[in-house]
């Protein structure tokens, strides 16, 4: 993957404009999540360049997310200082086979995401709504579950994790890997302009990073 993540929160002002796909600055892009009181921000660097933005400083990267969104001036020495700012290192993978005898592999453990549009937690939790459906009859009746059972989990878990990961990978190659170039030069993709003109289309990304490619719903008896 091109690219690392600095993940950290700034407060959420009632003033401020709605959540948006992605902020982007000259050189620099940072997705900012809405969590109601707070922003969570994931600011975008070129891989294993973390020390080096350490380096500039703290004012410097103070500087820089406020370039890319100017309405948190006001807010920027909520950044305290380096222990507020996570490092992620972006990586994408999975396991060919996701469980053995006692053991059944599902979120992360599974797939690892990239953290563009937060949706690792989703696709966590579908795992778990999906696993709960298939193995809830086994657990209730007290029987060893076995690995054709287990493999059921995955076949229906990972084709949809597959996707999104393939989704995020297109993200980062036509987006960020052309845009964060070393001469700094940064436009917003066509896409996002796209979808910047229609606002309607805007449900149809968040659907499928909310929803994802199989929609879980819990189908124990007790809800049915």
């Amino acid at each position: 993957m091109p690219i690392d993540v600095l993940w950290f929160r700034v407060p959420r002002a009632k003033s401020d404009p709605g959540q948006i796909l992605g902020r982007f600055a000259r050189g620099k892009i940072m997705v900012m999540l809405d969590r109601n009181d707070y922003w969570q921000c994931a600011y975008l660097i070129a891989k294993d360049g973390y020390e080096t933005i350490r380096q500039n400083g703290i004012e410097k990267f103070r500087d820089d997310v406020v370039a890319v969104a100017p309405f948190l001036a006001d807010r920027k020495n909520e950044i305290k200082g380096w222990n507020d700012i996570k490092l992620l290192s972006v990586d994408i993978d999975h396991l060919e086979k996701w469980y053995t005898h006692g053991l059944l592999c599902i979120g992360d453990s599974a797939h690892a995401m990239s953290p563009i549009g937060g949706v690792g937690i989703n696709l966590a939790i579908q795992d778990a709504v999906a696993a709960a459906n298939i193995l809830y009859k086994p657990l209730k009746g007290q029987t060893v579950i076995g690995t054709d059972v287990l493999r059921a989990v995955q076949r229906r878990r990972a084709f949809p994790a597959r996707v999104i990961q393939q989704l995020q990978i297109f993200i980062q190659n036509k987006v960020f890997r052309k845009r964060m170039s070393a001469n700094g030069q940064l436009n917003p993709p066509v896409f996002f302009a796209f979808l910047n003109k229609f606002p309607l289309l805007q449900r149809l990304p968040a659907r499928l990073l909310g929803m994802g490619v199989r929609v879980e719903h819990v189908r124990t008896p007790e809800i049915q």
